[in-house]
């Protein structure tokens, strides 16, 4: 989604969410609506986002050239309009009333560490159970889970550099996953971390 046009149509709450989740992939985002709530006003002021004060017209569409429209006002025909606008025009859309009808979801995403994201998606049809869902990944495997991915990473490196062919280092570090060697490693206290990798190396290879 980087540098990509994104129309979000609404100034609430559902709006803001979705704004947040663009911005962090870095899409270009453009708000229209009469009113804004104060968190869409403020990312409109720091030039996060482009803020356009009035209500939805067609026009729009074709004018901004959107790969993704959002229709997040309270109006069920309101949405419904910009649905149907945007997808005549071959433009994916997701209306927040019916999200269950969208061809386009927003996943839940669990955030397990600064490289690892894990999504959850019911189709859009329990997104509050989702959103539950993330919360719980999150608390239970987000700590352990980026330790171990640092872990995995490092001896991957120590790897490449010892172990000639792709597919030998694929079978060693797979086995190191699955018979659960990678996670007794994580559990040590991190000074031990580095001299249990040089012994697996030593043993694997």
């Amino acid at each position: 989604m980087a540098a990509r046009p994104v129309l979000v149509v609404g100034g609430g709450a559902v709006a803001l969410r979705k704004i947040r989740v663009l911005l962090r992939c870095h899409a270009r985002v453009t708000v229209v609506s009469p009113k804004v709530g104060p968190g869409i006003r403020r990312s409109a002021a720091a030039c996060r986002s482009a803020w356009i004060k009035r209500p939805f017209a067609a026009g729009l569409i074709s004018r901004l050239k959107p790969v993704l429209v959002f229709a997040c006002t309270d109006s069920e025909q309101v949405n419904g309009e910009i649905s149907r606008m945007a997808s005549c025009r071959g433009i994916w859309v997701n209306r927040s009333d019916r999200p269950a009808e969208s061809p386009v979801h927003f996943p839940a995403i669990a955030r397990l560490g600064p490289n690892l994201c894990m999504a959850v998606f019911s189709g859009g049809r329990a997104p509050v159970y989702v959103k539950h869902l993330r919360k719980r990944i999150e608390k239970i495997l987000g700590p352990r889970v980026s330790t171990e991915l640092k872990l995995i990473d490092e001896f991957r490196r120590r790897l490449r550099a010892r172990v000639e062919g792709s597919a030998r280092r694929k079978r060693i570090l797979t086995r190191l996953v699955e018979d659960g060697t990678v996670e007794r490693v994580a559990r040590q206290p991190a000074a031990r971390r580095g001299p249990a990798l040089r012994r697996l190396l030593e043993k694997r290879t």
